[in-house]
């Protein structure tokens, strides 16, 4: 199928240097209010954070086997937090001719968040991720 979805090159991503903090995570909640997506992610030793999305154009969630193009390179091992510049969702709904880019506007840019269920985000700003703290000494952790 000429200019269809599977005719974009392969993502090319950058990753996002405030996420190296949490070498590891998983995905714990997402929400979304009509403007800001948050993911609450959980990293290694019971540390929390939020990512916070602003502006958000919109985003999808889809799992990990949905997206081979992604792999190996852009694996957790990798890093979980990528600036995608070409090859992404943005760029493969772009070929779809009623799809309204946001392009008036100016300055969309992709994100991917890699998890069991990946997230994709277009938005205008970088996602801020805060740090939630870890879980008081002592606690009990569920095996």
């Amino acid at each position: 199928m000429a200019n269809g979805p599977h005719d974009v090159s392969p993502p090319h991503c950058v990753p996002l240097p405030a996420a190296a903090r949490y070498r590891q995570k998983a995905v714990r909640a997402l929400s979304f209010d009509g403007s800001t997506l948050t993911l609450d992610v959980q990293g290694e030793g019971f540390s929390f954070a939020r990512v916070v999305f602003r502006n958000v154009f919109g985003f999808r969630v889809l799992d990990e086997r949905d997206l081979t193009e992604f792999w190996n390179a852009y694996s957790q091992d990798n890093g979980w937090l990528w600036e995608v510049q070409s090859g992404g969702w943005h760029d493969q709904e772009r070929r779809r001719p009623t799809f309204n880019p946001g392009e008036f506007v100016g300055g969309l840019r992709e994100f991917f968040v890699v998890d069991e269920k990946c997230v994709s985000v277009l938005c205008y700003e970088p996602p801020e991720i805060v740090d939630l703290g870890a879980d008081p000494p002592g606690a009990e952790r569920s095996t």
